[in-house]
């Protein structure tokens, strides 16, 4: 009987100490992630020009979205729908997606816009809209992915 117990005493030390020493206080803290607008485990995401683009709830019958951080909680009235920043969905829908009409992406996924080129003092001028443009007497307005900005652009599907 005491061999048992003296056995059973060791055994629960052992394991005792097993368990203390596997927890260490100087253990590795894995680093939240973070999305696009520093929210932790969010739902926003990047297209390929840099813009950050949040999630959504959208209202297919009043056609209002509703911006989400996470979907703690959601729940989704009988007329609308999760929108998924960067889905299929979201880019369809959306005009802004990868710069909006004024920008270009070329074959390497690089985001190109559109600029006013003076060609005097070879200085471009990035535009996002054409909203009140006017050309000065020196300038031409070269849309991002045109023929004009392919063959003058040499970093136009530079893949590096």
């Amino acid at each position: 009987m005491k061999t048992k117990t003296k056995t059973r005493l060791v055994l629960s030390i052992c394991a005792l100490t097993l368990i203390f020493t596997a927890c260490k206080k100087d253990a590795v803290i894995p680093e939240p992630v973070l999305d696009c607008m520093g929210i932790e485990n969010g739902l926003a995401i990047s297209d390929n020009c840099g813009i950050c683009h949040q999630s959504y709830v959208y209202d297919y019958v009043s056609h209002m979205p509703t911006y989400i951080d996470d979907t703690t909680g959601l729940v989704l009235g009988a007329t609308e729908m999760l929108i998924l920043a960067g889905s299929a969905d979201d880019i369809a829908s959306n005009p802004n997606w990868n710069g909006g009409p004024l920008a270009a992406i070329d074959s390497c996924g690089d985001c190109h816009s559109s600029y006013i080129y003076d060609y005097v003092s070879h200085i471009p001028t990035y535009i996002n809209d054409t909203t009140g443009l006017v050309l000065g007497a020196t300038e031409m307005l070269i849309l991002a992915g045109s023929a004009d900005d392919i063959a003058s652009n040499p970093n136009w599907n530079n893949c590096k």
